[in-house]
C-alpha cells in the first residue's frame, strides 16, 4: 500500500533519463553479464587492455576469452572473424571514430561504454556506468534489441551511499575506504534490476551541463598539453570524455598530484585473475594518467593541474 505522510526523504528530481530505451541494471559488469546470457555468447574476444571486473563478468557465465591488444590509436591489432562476438572498449570516451568503424564491419560488436556514458548505442549492445560520470552508489545501463527472458530481483541501494555523504561533509579522504567497501559490496551481486534509489538520484542530474562542462574543461588541457602528450587525441562530435589521458614518461607524475590533492585514477592495475598480461597493455597501463575533467571543476582547477604538471 502506498505510504501518506511522515518524514521527508531524499528530493529526487524528475529529469528523464539521458538514454531512453536504456534497461536499468544494478551494475556495468551484470550488463555485460545479461547480454553474454541474452545472445547466448560461448566465446568473445576481449581487449587486454580493460577492468579486470570485465574479464570475471566474462567467467562467471561461462564464456570463453580470447584476449587481443589494442595500439596507441586503441584500435584492435588483429582482424576478427566477422561472426566473432567481440567487446570493445570505448577508451576514456574518446573513441567514436573506432566504434563507428569497428561497428561497419563487424555485426556483433558489444561496446563498453562504461567510460562514454554519452555515446549513442552502437553494434549490437552497448552498456555504460553512470557512478563513472556521476554521484551514484551504483547502476548500470544496457540498450539492446533483445531481453533476457528471466525474471529479476530489484536491487537496494542505501547501503551503499556512505561515501558519497561522508564527501560532502568531510571530504573525498574520509569517504575513500567507504567507496572501495561499496566497489567490493558489487564484486558478486547477481543480475538486479537498477534500485529505485539510482534511478531517483539519476533525475537529479543536469546531463547538459555535465557534458558541457566537461568539453570545456577537456579542451582547457588539450590546448596546453596535446604537443607532450603521446596520445594522438582527436574528439570527434560524439565524444565526451571521461577524463583527459594524458600518456608521458614522467613516471613521479602521478604521484606529484596525489601529493597536490590532484586524485587520478589508474587503469588498470596489474591483476593476478589473467587480465592485462600482455607488454602493450602493461605499457598503457603504466604511461597513461587520467587527469579529472569533469562537471565538479573549472579552469581553475585545470590551470592548477597543469601546474603540477610543468613542475
Amino acid at each position: 500500500m502506498h505510504e501518506i505522510g511522515g518524514y521527508f526523504s531524499l528530493e529526487c528530481g524528475s529529469a528523464a533519463n539521458y538514454h531512453k530505451k536504456a534497461i536499468g541494471l544494478n551494475s556495468c559488469r551484470n550488463a555485460l553479464r545479461y547480454v553474454i546470457r541474452t545472445y547466448n555468447i560461448t566465446e568473445m574476444y576481449v581487449p587486454y587492455y580493460t577492468c579486470p571486473v570485465v574479464w570475471d563478468a566474462i567467467a562467471a557465465e561461462n564464456c570463453k576469452i580470447i584476449p587481443y591488444d589494442i595500439d596507441d590509436t586503441f584500435m584492435p591489432t588483429i582482424q576478427f572473424p566477422h561472426d566473432a562476438f567481440i567487446l570493445y572498449n570505448n577508451y576514456f570516451g574518446i573513441c567514436a571514430k573506432n566504434v563507428a568503424e569497428l561497428s561497419r564491419t563487424y555485426a556483433n560488436l558489444i561496446i563498453d561504454n562504461a567510460q562514454a556514458f554519452y555515446m549513442a548505442k552502437c553494434g549490437l549492445a552497448s552498456f555504460y556506468s553512470p557512478r563513472k560520470f556521476f554521484g551514484l552508489p551504483d547502476g548500470g545501463l544496457l540498450i539492446c534489441e533483445k531481453q533476457l527472458n528471466e525474471q529479476l530481483e530489484t536491487d537496494v541501494s542505501y547501503g551503499r551511499c556512505m561515501h558519497l555523504l561522508k564527501r560532502v561533509d568531510l571530504g573525498a579522504n574520509a569517504g575513500y575506504r567507504d567507496f572501495q567497501s561499496n566497489d567490493e559490496s558489487l564484486v558478486e551481486q547477481p543480475i538486479k534490476k537498477m534500485s529505485k534509489l539510482t534511478s531517483l538520484l539519476m533525475g537529479n542530474i543536469n546531463y547538459e551541463h555535465a557534458k558541457q562542462q566537461r568539453l570545456k574543461n577537456f579542451a582547457f588541457l588539450h590546448a596546453a598539453l596535446k604537443d607532450k602528450n603521446e596520445l594522438n587525441v582527436d574528439l570527434t562530435a560524439d565524444d565526451v570524455p571521461m577524463v583527459y589521458p594524458f600518456k608521458t614518461t614522467d613516471t613521479g607524475l602521478r604521484a606529484r598530484l596525489i601529493e597536490n590533492k590532484i586524485f587520478v585514477a589508474k587503469y588498470w592495475p596489474v591483476e593476478e585473475n589473467g587480465c592485462m598480461k600482455s607488454a602493450a597493455a602493461q605499457t598503457l597501463a603504466d604511461t597513461i594518467t587520467a587527469l579529472p575533467i569533469d562537471q565538479r571543476y573549472d579552469e581553475s582547477d585545470m590551470q592548477r593541474i597543469l601546474e603540477v604538471i610543468n613542475g
